[in-house]
This record gives structure tokens, C-alpha cells and sequence, in this order.
């Protein structure tokens, strides 16, 4: 493989994972909360990760998003 196929991998791999997302259930579990402390925080917390809705009873999150808000608590 040539470099230049090379870099053409590493980046589709790298815009799947932006891409990626989570239903709030499996995002709680990712960030090892429970659900009722995800809902919490999304509510009180302004840097909190945006939610999707999808359909009126379905959101999502973006796992780069969750990833983020996980790096912006760590100096917190």
C-alpha cells in the first residue's frame, strides 16, 4: 500500500468515529453513570454533551462528543 492509501484509511476511520453514536442508555454505560445521572447532567451542566433527537422518544450522542466531555472534566 502507498502512503497516500495509507492516510485515506486513517482518515475514514477516524470520520467513522466522529461519526459514531450512542443511544443514551449505552452513552450512560460509556461513561459508567447510570441513566438517571446522564438525564441530571444534561440538565445542570452547560458543557454537557448535546443530545439527538432522532424520534420523539429517541436521542442519541455522538461518542466524540462524550469523549470531549470527559477530557474537559478531567482538569475539573
Amino acid at each position: 500500500m502507498t502512503q497516500s492509501t495509507l492516510e485515506q484509511i486513517k482518515n475514514a476511520l477516524e470520520n467513522k468515529k466522529e461519526q459514531e453514536v450512542l443511544r443514551l442508555k449505552d452513552a450512560a454505560s460509556y461513561l459508567n453513570i447510570s441513566l438517571t445521572s446522564l438525564w441530571r447532567i444534561c440538565q445542570n451542566d452547560p458543557l454537557a454533551p448535546p443530545k439527538i433527537r432522532i424520534t420523539s422518544r429517541c436521542c442519541v450522542m455522538r461518542k466524540a462528543d462524550l469523549d470531549a466531555y470527559l477530557e474537559s472534566k478531567k482538569g475539573a
